[in-house]
């Protein structure tokens, strides 16, 4: 998508970010794979949200598609705009998950999955829109008492 001069870029995608959260720590991935996005740097996981799919919907799929796991519940920390590394322009939900079912698992060739001590994960994180959605689930936690400041 090309825009003119003057003309405002209107997202081209909608998209989904999560931040699983458990035991102090948060899974991030650490993409490994040369020909996708992202490749050499480690950044918060997430998904493209598939036609007539909503944002809950399309979290709860990438979170089993990826993760293996089903959330309990999800707190939608916000919904912003972002650019990709590849140039395409995504309006974003953001979601920490703090309870589901099940053990998470890579599912996905894409990238290796790490858990991080959440202190320690903004320093990991290069990409505005990982720390954005980190600084954002620090304070719900930090609000609902499940870490300290």
């Amino acid at each position: 998508m090309s825009s003119k001069i003057g003309e405002i870029r209107k997202p081209e995608k909608l998209g989904v970010i999560f931040l699983i959260f458990k035991d102090g720590k948060i899974l991030i991935e650490d993409r490994k794979h040369p020909e996708k996005a992202y490749f050499g740097y480690k950044i918060v996981p997430g998904g493209k949200v598939e036609d007539d799919e909503s944002f809950n919907t399309a979290v709860k799929r990438e979170l089993l598609e990826e993760c293996g796991i089903r959330p309990k519940g999800m707190i939608n920390l916000d919904t912003f705009l972002h650019m990709t590394i590849s140039n395409h322009l995504y309006y974003t939900a953001a979601y920490l998950i703090t309870e589901y079912d099940g053990d998470v698992i890579n599912n996905e060739n894409k990238a290796d999955h790490v858990w991080v001590d959440i202190n320690n994960a903004e320093k990991l994180l290069p990409f505005a829109d990982s720390r954005y959605v980190l600084k954002l689930a620090k304070d719900k936690l930090i609000s609902e008492g499940l870490i300290k400041d």
